[in-house]
């Protein structure tokens, strides 16, 4: 009901001159920057988890009133009401784009096709490239004046993109133990990517906190693979589980940023790359 009486109060009608592009997390909003060469917000703070993040009337309201409105289509806030508003020419649901390489969730109990895709797929540099070039080419249709621009940056961007997962293929390939393990499911396309070996996740599912006998089993898996480190996100952590482990295992908790909070795509795919390198490689 509260969708309804915003978008009967909005204003309807295109931004004219610079495209207005909203979406709804950071690290889209950071390739569709790199494309357009200047900022594009988006309405989730990379700080908090969007599985919980309650999207504002205001949120709405600027999602509405963009030119083009992307989002993920998985693990957000429900859009029911704003989608069904907005023509299919003003929006994008980035798990539709063909040629990505999609990933289930690790939980069992989905209702709906939507929840079956981990929505974390920027992770994967050939996806991110993948989303670049189709965001690219329907910004050339709404604005074909800038066509030549945006095809530059896309080319740039690729390049950078291709360059990092090189960067992270080399770093990785030297390793011994490429046993990685996470507080939450949150990297299943980063250790494909990169070929790493996802052994073992804390959380058991959204907010769902591990049971005694899962701590068990895994302080037995970390002893037994001599693995060194956990990696977690601030979005997705437990401080009491995280030193329960530090203790009984002997692990160093490493902290990843998968939404790039002060960094964009490029800088946070390598500082993730670096952490990931150097908790694996002690």
């Amino acid at each position: 009901m509260r969708v309804l009486l915003i978008l009967l109060f909005l204003i309807a009608g295109l931004s004219y001159g610079q495209v207005k592009v909203y979406t709804t997390v950071k690290p889209i909003a950071d390739i569709v920057s790199a494309i357009t060469g200047s900022k594009v917000e988006y309405l989730i703070p990379p700080g908090v988890s969007p599985h919980i993040y309650e999207l504002k009337a205001s949120d709405l309201k600027k999602a509405y009133r963009s030119d083009l409105f992307i989002y993920i289509g998985s693990g957000e806030p429900r859009l029911t009401g704003l989608i069904e508003s907005l023509p299919a020419e003003r929006r994008i649901r980035i798990i539709d784009i063909r040629g990505l390489k999609l990933l289930g969730e690790e939980e069992e109990h989905h209702h709906d096709h939507e929840h079956h895709v981990h929505p974390a797929l920027w992770l994967d540099p050939d996806n991110a490239v993948v989303i670049a070039r189709y965001i690219e080419n329907r910004l050339e249709k709404i604005d074909p004046e800038n066509a030549n621009t945006y095809r530059d940056n896309l080319r740039t961007f690729v390049r950078k993109t291709e360059n990092i997962k090189n960067y992270g293929l080399k770093k990785f390939s030297g390793l011994k133990n490429k046993k990685f393990i996470s507080y939450h499911y949150a990297w299943p396309y980063f250790t494909r990517a990169f070929g790493l070996e996802y052994a073992g996740v804390v959380e058991m599912g959204h907010g769902r906190e591990p049971t005694p006998r899962h701590l068990l089993h895994l302080i037995k898996l970390i002893k037994r693979e001599n693995i060194r480190a956990v990696f977690a996100a601030v979005q997705f952590y437990n401080s009491k589980y995280g030193e329960l482990l530090k203790r009984e295992a002997g692990i160093e908790i490493i902290f990843l940023d998968p939404f790039g909070i002060k960094m964009d795509y490029i800088q946070m795919m390598k500082y993730n790359i670096d952490r990931v390198y150097s908790g694996l490689s002690q």
